[in-house]
C-alpha cells in the first residue's frame, strides 16, 4: 500500500470520528504531477489531544499545534487548521486554530502548494493551483509583496520550487521576490544553507539563473559568492571546504568537525611534507578531488604515500608506548613524531634496535 492510501485510511478514520482531514501540500501537488511521493503532511480540524485515543502518536511541535501519528511504519506530521495572525521577524507566525479548511489554505506560500485530498481522493483547490499546475507557473496566494514581508523564506521556496519542477516564476510574484530580496539577510544561515542546497541540487537550474539575471542574492553575499565557486557535481557535504579553500571564511557556522577538516585540507594543500601528509593520509583520500580542484600535485603525492615504509603507527617496530616509556610529559609525543619523521623521510630503518638507538642517541 502506498503513502497516499495509508494517508487516506487515515483521513478516513477521522472522519469517523465527526472531523474534517486532508492530505496537504506537496504530496497532493506531486501526485498530480505522477512524481515520486516520500512523505505527505495530514491536517485537520480534530483537537490532536484526541488523536493518541485512536492513532499511535509521537509528539513533535506543540508549539505548532503538530504530531506525528506512526502508521504501517510510516510517519505523517499531521497539524490542525490554524490562520496566521501576525509574523515576528520576517519569519515566524503567531497562529490561530480554526474549524475550516479554507481559511487554513489561505496562510499557505504558493498556489500549487494549497492544494488538498479528502479521504475519497477528491482535490480540494480553492486558489487555482491546478491552473497553476497545468501552466507550470509558481504563484503566490494573494498579494505576493505581503507573503514576502511575512516569511522571507518563501523566496527562497519559490526559487527552490521552479527549479525542483522546471516553473515559471509569474511575473508579480517575481518582481514581489526582488523587491523583497533584502529580507533575505534576516534569514538564519542555517535556513538559507538549507536551500541553497536544494536549489543547487534540484532537477533544473532555473532558480539559479533567476538568482543571478536578477542579483535575488545581493543582500546575502556570501551566499552569492558560494553561488559561483560551486556545481552539482561536488559533493553536497564538500561545499563548505571548497567555499573555505576559495576564502578562508564561512559562508554558515560551521562545526568543530569542520574547521578541523577545513584547517587539514588547507595544510594539506600548502605542504607536500611526508609526515603530515602520513598523520592526514585518511583526509588526503576522501577529499581528494578537492585538493586537486585547487592545483594539489594528486599523483605526486599518491606516489609519496605508496613509497612510505610504515602504512600505520602499527607498523612501527617499537611500539609508540615503547617510545613513549623512555620520556616523560610532552617529550613522549614530540619523540615519537621524530621517529616517525625519520623513518617516513628514509632517514631512519623501521628496525627495533634502529628506533632505540634513535632516541637514546
Amino acid at each position: 500500500m502506498d503513502l497516499i492510501e495509508i494517508g487516506k485510511n487515515i483521513l478516513k478514520k477521522i472522519n469517523s470520528l465527526g472531523y474534517d482531514a486532508y492530505i496537504v501540500g506537496g504530496a497532493v501537488r506531486d501526485f498530480i504531477l505522477q512524481k515520486e511521493i516520500h512523505d505527505l503532511d495530514l491536517t485537520t480540524n480534530m483537537p490532536l489531544s484526541l488523536l493518541s485515543e485512536h492513532f499511535t502518536i509521537k509528539e513533535n511541535g506543540s508549539d505548532y499545534e503538530s504530531v506525528t501519528i506512526v502508521m504501517e511504519n510510516y510517519s505523517f506530521e499531521i497539524t490542525h487548521f490554524r490562520r496566521d495572525i501576525e509574523y515576528t521577524d520576517h519569519r515566524h507566525p503567531k497562529v490561530e486554530l480554526v474549524d475550516n479548511f479554507f481559511i487554513d489554505s489561505t496562510r499557505r506560500d504558493f498556489t500549487i502548494n494549497a492544494l488538498a485530498m479528502d479521504s475519497t481522493g477528491e482535490i480540494l483547490d480553492f486558489h487555482d493551483g491546478l491552473k497553476d499546475l497545468q501552466d507550470k507557473v509558481i504563484k503566490t496566494i494573494g498579494d505576493p509583496f505581503l507573503r514576502f514581508t511575512e516569511d522571507a523564506l518563501r523566496i527562497l521556496r519559490g526559487l527552490y520550487f521552479a527549479s525542483k519542477l522546471d516553473f515559471e516564476i509569474e511575473s508579480n510574484t517575481l518582481f514581489a521576490m526582488v523587491d523583497k530580496k533584502e529580507l533575505l539577510a534576516t534569514l538564519s544561515k542555517e535556513r538559507l544553507y538549507q536551500y541553497f542546497i536544494k536549489i543547487l541540487y534540484a532537477d533544473t537550474d532555473r532558480g539559479i539563473r533567476y538568482i543571478n539575471e536578477l542579483n535575488l542574492f545581493q543582500y546575502i553575499p556570501k551566499f552569492k559568492r558560494w553561488l559561483n565557486l560551486v556545481d552539482k557535481n561536488m559533493k553536497q557535504e564538500d561545499l563548505i571546504y571548497y567555499y573555505y579553500l576559495h576564502k578562508h571564511d564561512y559562508p554558515m557556522s560551521p562545526t568543530k568537525e569542520q574547521v578541523k577538516i577545513s584547517n587539514i585540507l588547507d595544510t594539506l594543500l600548502k605542504t607536500d611534507d611526508s609526515y603530515t601528509l602520513y598523520k592526514n593520509k585518511d583526509y588526503y583520500f576522501k577529499f581528494k578531488d578537492i585538493l586537486r580542484h585547487f592545483g594539489c600535485d594528486i599523483i605526486g603525492r599518491d606516489k609519496k604515500i605508496e613509497a612510505f615504509p610504515i602504512l600505520s603507527d602499527k607498523d612501527l617496530s617499537l611500539s609508540k608506548e615503547e617510545i613513549a616509556s623512555y620520556f616523560d610529559g610532552k617529550d613522549k609525543a614530540l619523540a615519537i613524531e621524530n621517529v616517525l619523521r625519520a623513518i617516513l623521510n628514509n632517514e631512519l630503518e623501521n628496525d627495533k634496535e634502529a628506533i632505540k638507538k634513535f632516541i637514546l642517541k
